[in-house]
């Protein structure tokens, strides 16, 4: 789960230091859809602080490294921003699958960096209740996972009306 759903009884900091010791006494709405629907969260993943970012280098824990290399170059890449931490433990074959929000690109971008599949859905689709915003009108929830259809599966778990979003669908 990215670091900026809202997880009941564990710490969430939105890869900032100003949050630290934040353990909501709820969950986001998106985490217990995939909880309701059997998934099991194998911890939080690093993203930009505050999602404010494009290269998932700018979080208060360090930046986050794209499991991929250039062909003999053994140079660090980045794995793209804000959702670097959930695209690259995807990539890493870490997790079979994780979340990401994507306000101007944040999903998008690091599945493209990462060679996974990442979707950004249509507003509202995904709720937003319990995701720390960065531009809430903006910000919208969406998995990534390494195929199309795994992608679907989470999806398909995640969406749906949620009465506490007012812009649910």
């Amino acid at each position: 789960i990215k670091d900026l759903f809202c997880t009941e009884g564990v710490q969430t900091t939105a890869g900032s230091h100003i949050l630290k010791g934040f353990t909501p006494r709820y969950e986001s709405t998106v985490s217990q859809k995939l909880r309701d629907a059997g998934s099991v969260m194998l911890g939080k993943l690093n993203l930009d602080e505050f999602a404010m970012g494009s290269s998932n280098m700018t979080s208060h824990f360090g930046g986050v490294e794209n499991p991929w290399k250039r062909r003999g170059d053994n140079r660090k890449l980045v794995p793209g921003g804000s959702s670097g931490g959930s695209a690259a433990a995807v990539a890493a074959y870490m997790v079979p699958g994780s979340t990401g929000t994507d306000t101007g690109g944040s999903i998008r971008q690091p599945a493209s960096f990462c060679g996974i599949v990442g979707l950004k859905p249509t507003y509202g689709r995904c709720s937003r209740w319990g995701v720390v915003a960065f531009a809430s009108s903006l910000d919208q929830p969406g998995p990534f996972a390494r195929t199309v259809e795994d992608t679907a599966l989470l999806l398909q778990a995640m969406a749906g009306h949620d009465p506490k979003d007012s812009t649910s669908a």
